[in-house]
């Protein structure tokens, strides 16, 4: 897992199973973003998480929807640090210590039993709900998400990006992609460069104007990290999470999968 402890004698900290993987030693790394106001990336959470015992953690999120910010099962439910976690604070679109769209605190969350009962890998994803109040996705918009065929996704270049714990300035924005690697049933395999605290980050595929989400980072290793996948129940849960969390006030609607962006690659 790559969520990791936040506040510590070492710093920043973030929520991981396994230390950070970088891609192969000849690829291009991870490369930081400033222009965080812009699409996709203000759609992007850096995550502070305060578990059920009280320690603290980061990781990402991401919007899917008006008040529904997608992320791994571990960083709702830590099963070792008292299972639900007590709060996360959503910070869309941070750049260290910029904060342009503020911040919202939540304390309702969403997983599943394969994760919160059996700690199971293929189930690692979760949601926080932003109920009630303001809603910082009337500014930021959303991602769309979408289940595809093996094939198709063993053929994608795929984005990732994330606020990891191994960068300096801490809450900054780290972007990177590369081809699919390996697809099983209910995981995606890339040898994208990551590290602790992207956990929950989008893995998705920008094509023909539009986004959309795949999978969500959860993973990482020495033989490549990897994410959550989009299957057909995943996709009926965040639906019917998005539905629980509910519209933006007066049913105000922003859009955003047709939103340009200067980097026709991400």
């Amino acid at each position: 897992m790559r969520c990791g402890p936040r506040l510590g004698s070492a710093g920043p900290r973030s929520a991981s199973r396994t230390a950070s993987s970088p891609g192969a030693p000849s690829a291009p790394r991870r490369a930081p973003l400033t222009a965080t106001t812009e699409f996709p990336w203000r759609a992007i959470c850096s995550l502070l998480i305060t578990a059920g015992e009280g320690s603290q953690w980061i990781g990402t999120g991401w919007f899917a929807g008006p008040r529904l910010v997608v992320t791994a099962g571990h960083c709702v439910f830590m099963r070792n640090q008292g299972g639900w976690v007590r709060s996360i604070e959503v910070i869309p679109s941070r750049n260290a210590t910029q904060r342009p769209y503020g911040s919202r605190v939540a304390t309702s969350f969403r997983s599943v039993q394969g994760w919160t009962q059996n700690q199971d890998r293929n189930h690692d994803y979760g949601a926080v709900l932003l109920t009630g109040g303001a809603a910082p996705s009337s500014q930021v918009g959303w991602f769309g998400f979408a289940t595809r065929s093996d094939s198709d996704l063993r053929s994608y270049t795929l984005n990732l990006s994330g606020d990891p714990g191994d960068k300096i300035p801490v809450g900054a924005q780290w972007w990177h992609s590369r081809q699919t690697q390996f697809v099983t049933a209910r995981t995606l395999l890339y040898q994208t460069d990551t590290a602790g605290g992207q956990s929950g980050a989008p893995v998705w595929l920008y094509r023909d104007g539009a986004r959309q989400v795949l999978g969500i980072h959860t993973n990482g290793a020495s033989s490549g990290n990897s994410a959550t996948r989009i299957i057909q129940p995943v996709f009926n849960n965040l639906q019917s999470w998005n539905n629980e969390a509910g519209p933006l006030p007066g049913a105000q609607r922003r859009e955003n999968a047709g939103l340009p962006f200067h980097q026709d690659r991400c």
